[in-house]
């Protein structure tokens, strides 16, 4: 009996690379594979519980207020405003329709322990850390929101990692109310009144 006749090697190559453009095909194309397509749950995010070493926060709220009476007319925390808490603890801040992220505001005071924990625990609580937010973006210093309503550009440095986001007030994110409650504890640490 003979021996079936051994494919050679260009054509050994070529079934292969039908095989993987075919395989390819059936795990890209919708309807060509008959197992749905599972995306893995995010790992859940677990934040110390004492304030990292190097949290940093800033916060920049920008928004369709220009005049006087109409920044004194808005909730606290939707006035336009930048504030900067260093990894040192002190609090800047600065106040106004000129206040943009690109702003440093000199030395508004110098916080203690208990209030950076306190400021720590507002921040974890905002979801803004869960991981899945919608709200993130690659930098706050060149991300420009529409100024037809007031939004938050926020940023957070903890555990070596910075994470940037534009969440817009007063309502339409997820995580809007805590982050106004956030921006309100800012501005109350910096003696702004309501």
């Amino acid at each position: 009996m003979p021996c079936p006749e051994k494919p050679n090697r260009s054509t050994v190559v070529a079934g292969c690379i039908v095989l993987g453009v075919v395989v390819a095909a059936a795990s890209i194309l919708p309807g060509c594979s008959s197992r749905p397509m599972v995306r893995p749950e995010p790992e859940p995010v677990i934040l110390p519980d004492e304030t990292p070493a190097d949290f940093t926060l800033s916060v920049t709220v920008l928004g369709p207020a220009t005049e006087p009476a109409e920044i004194a007319a808005a909730p606290r925390a939707q006035r336009p405003g930048r504030y900067i808490v260093g990894a040192d603890g002190v609090l800047r801040a600065a106040v106004g329709p000129g206040a943009t992220p690109r702003v440093f505001p000199r030395q508004t005071r110098q916080l203690d322990d208990v209030q950076r924990q306190r400021l720590w625990r507002v921040v974890s609580n905002t979801c803004l850390l869960d991981g899945i937010t919608l709200t993130r973006i690659d930098n706050t210093e060149t991300f420009f929101p529409s100024r037809n309503r007031p939004t938050a550009l926020v940023f957070i440095r903890q555990g070596g990692e910075s994470l940037h986001f534009a969440v817009r007030l007063p309502v339409g994110d997820a995580e809007s109310a805590e982050v106004l409650q956030m921006i309100d504890e800012l501005a109350e640490l910096a003696w702004i009144p309501e």
